[in-house]
């Protein structure tokens, strides 16, 4: 759905994806559509471009790593490029649960070398009992000078 979204504005798309069965909807999707200028994977290529955009959806919080992985992200941004990810908020009452906190996603993109941080609730999702909250944090590359 992301891809699909700004497939249309952007010159090229490298889309990543750890789950063998999403990439398989994609790439039926991008050969559907015929967008030469989006590719797929199941990594980031380890070679590849610097980006104007990184885009992780519900990604983040999973990761082993997140502060290593947002470092790594940020240093393949292009000066002035965009860091956006979104992932569910942690519920600091709930232990072990899964998600993270504001202060973690601030801390560990401005520890990435990021500024005009901005890190907020972009809505909100009733599942049962429970409201749940994406956090949506932002992060630009600093231009030199």
């Amino acid at each position: 759905m992301l891809t699909e979204r700004l497939a249309p504005t952007c010159g090229s798309i490298d889309a990543v994806d750890t789950s063998a069965a999403m990439l398989v909807v994609l790439d039926r999707k991008v050969e559907r559509e015929g967008w030469n200028h989006v590719s797929t994977g199941r990594s980031v290529p380890a070679d590849g471009p610097a980006y104007d955009l990184i885009v992780c959806s519900s990604v983040c919080s999973f990761v082993d790593d997140y502060p290593a992985t947002a470092a790594e992200l940020a240093h393949r941004l292009l000066p002035g490029g965009l860091f956006v990810q979104w992932d569910w908020e942690r519920d600091p009452e709930v232990e072990g649960e899964d998600g993270l906190s504001r202060s973690e996603i601030s801390t560990a993109l401005a520890a990435a070398g990021l500024d005009s941080i901005d890190v907020g609730t972009g809505f909100e999702q009733a599942i049962g009992n429970v409201t749940m909250r994406p956090l949506m944090g932002i992060g630009r590359r600093p231009k030199p000078g």
